[in-house]
């Protein structure tokens, strides 16, 4: 009997434990743990003018498995459809941050706000902030009360004077510098990480629990941080989300995979038949369907009886894009098996080598 107490008091125990680590594991080390990305969006105001409302930045904070992090800029100018319209983030409220969540296809956790007060907080906290404007940058708009000048080169800035070139780079040059605006948090992230005091302090996410908040933040100082910007896309002076290369990064980074476009599948075409210009109308065909051809020419021989999809190393997910167009009798062969000295040498810029041989046919 003492011996069944111990054992069904050992079994309690154990499921005692069980029970407590599954309750008091947050939500985010849950995700993280089935391998699930977690997602905060930080809205931040310059303050510039001080009137005016909604964000001039989006900052989505992506933790993801393996200790990685993408902190992704998304400028206030983005249109977004809104309600059978398009308004840009700044100017959608709830709506415009409904319409990024969707845009990103992935679950936000929260969305939280830095006001200026709190960036300033933290300007001031990490000692300034670096800005390296490659020549001397002067800017006035006395309406606004902006009054910029910063030499060239590597420039310590305050808290105040941060934000006013956050907005110059943001809203003051016509469209927005999205390769200095990477470079300002490239510097920004570093330094920042180093305290995540601050974030805990300042970023509180709403509605998410006090360790939930804890071991996110926590988890974004540990992890191996990159800066991304959102991909855009400018049309008639608008930013417009450029749908295919967010998907890409989007796949990239929750999923470790890459998602291929085929405007990037280079074919150079060989024609290895005696049918006049059998290779420029396949060319013309790709090209119509959205891939990049490399050049046309002749093969080393015009008797080729079957047609051969010759690939280079490291672009078999390439040649799958587009055998999947291509005639079922196209056979797919390894450069290297099939002989690039056949070829004259293997085709300058060109992934993949569509050799045609007698009766190749795509309809054209």
């Amino acid at each position: 009997m003492r011996r069944l107490l111990l054992v069904a008091g050992a079994v309690l125990l154990g499921l005692g434990a069980a029970l407590f680590f599954a309750f008091t594991r947050s939500e985010v080390r849950r995700a993280l743990a089935q391998g699930e990305p977690v997602q905060v969006l930080v809205l931040l105001r310059t303050g510039i003018p001080a009137d005016e409302p909604g964000p001039d930045l989006a900052v989505l904070v992506s933790l993801l498995p393996q200790r990685r992090c993408a902190w992704i800029l998304i400028p206030g100018s983005l249109l977004l459809p809104q309600e059978g319209t398009w308004r840009t983030l700044k100017e959608g409220g709830t709506k415009a941050v409904e319409a990024l969540a969707a845009l990103w296809e992935l679950p936000i956790l929260c969305v939280g706000e830095l006001s200026p007060e709190a960036w300033d907080g933290w300007v001031r906290e990490l000692g300034g902030v670096v800005a390296r404007p490659e020549e001397r940058l002067v800017f006035q708009d006395p309406q606004r009360r902006v009054f910029l000048d910063v030499p060239a080169g590597e420039q310590l800035l305050d808290g105040p004077k941060s934000r006013e070139f956050l907005a110059y780079l943001l809203r003051y040059r016509g469209s927005p510098d999205l390769l200095g605006l990477s470079t300002f948090f490239g510097d920004l992230l570093p330094r920042l990480l180093g305290r995540p005091e601050l974030l805990r302090k300042t970023l509180v996410l709403p509605g998410v629990s006090p360790w939930a908040a804890r071991d996110f933040w926590e988890g974004v100082a540990r992890a191996q941080s990159r800066v991304e910007v959102l991909p855009l896309v400018a049309e008639d002076s608008r930013l417009m989300p450029d749908y295919v290369r967010i998907r890409k990064l989007r796949e990239a980074l929750a999923l470790g995979r890459t998602f291929l476009t085929r405007e990037e599948v280079r074919v150079f075409v060989a024609n290895g038949t005696r049918e006049r210009f059998l290779a420029t109308r396949t060319a013309a065909w790709l090209a119509a369907r959205g891939f990049a051809v490399a050049g046309v020419g002749s093969a080393d021989r015009t008797d080729y009886t079957r047609s051969f999809l010759l690939v280079r190393k490291g672009a078999e997910a390439k040649a799958e894009l587009l055998r999947a167009l291509l005639p079922r009798d196209v056979a797919v062969v390894a450069a290297e098996a099939f002989g690039v000295e056949r070829l004259g040498g293997w085709p300058e810029g060109a992934d993949v080598v569509l050799l045609l041989g007698v009766g190749f046919d795509v309809g054209t």
